[in-house]
């Protein structure tokens, strides 16, 4: 039997998996799933909670059909666009998604868990490598430094490490791109992911893009668009 003492913390916890606006519970429900957790509890103790809980910050409701808690940053639509959103993104392993998607249930609750999703059918990554590459990347932008990489594109026999100062990334049609400056070249490249492997973090400090483009600021939405649009935005800048 679980420790009575902890009642308020289940209590607060069936709100936050079981209720929002659309899904209320009564006392005699709430006393069920009470005990459903191994707590036993009594309809008046159950009033108390919930005033407590309220004194405590919970927004609770009641209404003529139950109770449930509001005020929750995100909807339970909100999370089921976040969960299938998972499920489309190429960029994540089939492990990384399962992981993610039941923190995700889990904060928006069993409602949402028992909804119909689509199945698995997105095309996904082996492993984790592609979500690395984006933090090591995400991380030198930050910094303003440089990274080198291995170039997956390339048929020699012997691999290609590259350098390259990065300065955003770009979620395109064609997938997470980094917009960068090459070493030993002039102007923009906007490089796909996922033709880079073993992204490793450098000391030397970035090439600021005002050197070596028309950009003294970036625009990415402009930038993004313009690509999408098959425009060249990677040409040196004018001396």
């Amino acid at each position: 039997m679980a420790n009575t003492k902890l009642k308020p913390l289940y209590l607060l916890d069936i709100f936050r998996e079981m209720t929002d606006e659309r899904h209320r519970m009564t006392v005699p429900e709430l006393l069920e799933e009470l005990q459903r957790r191994g707590i036993t509890a009594e309809r008046k103790g159950i009033y108390r909670d919930i005033d407590a809980l309220i004194q405590y910050g919970a927004d609770i409701k009641h209404t003529g059909t139950g109770y449930y808690l509001a005020g929750s940053e995100l909807s339970g639509d909100d999370m089921k666009c976040l969960l299938w959103a998972l499920r489309s993104a190429d960029f994540l392993s089939f492990r990384r998604t399962a992981a993610l998607q039941e923190k995700l249930k889990g904060m928006v609750g069993m409602q949402l868990a028992a909804q119909n999703l689509p199945e698995d059918g997105a095309i996904k990554c082996p492993d984790d490598q592609m979500i690395e590459n984006i933090d090591r990347l995400s991380a030198a932008i930050e910094q303003r430094r440089q990274v080198t990489y291995s170039d997956k594109s390339h048929t020699g026999a012997l691999p290609r490490r590259l350098r390259i100062s990065p300065y955003a990334l770009l979620w395109l049609k064609r997938g997470c791109c980094v917009l960068c400056n090459q070493e030993g070249q002039s102007g923009l490249s906007c490089l796909e992911l996922s033709n880079m492997s073993a992204i490793r973090p450098d000391m030397t400090p970035w090439r600021n893009y005002s050197e070596i483009s028309r950009y003294r600021e970036l625009n990415l939405d402009e930038i993004a668009a313009r690509l999408e649009a098959g425009e060249d935005i990677c040409r040196p800048q004018r001396t």
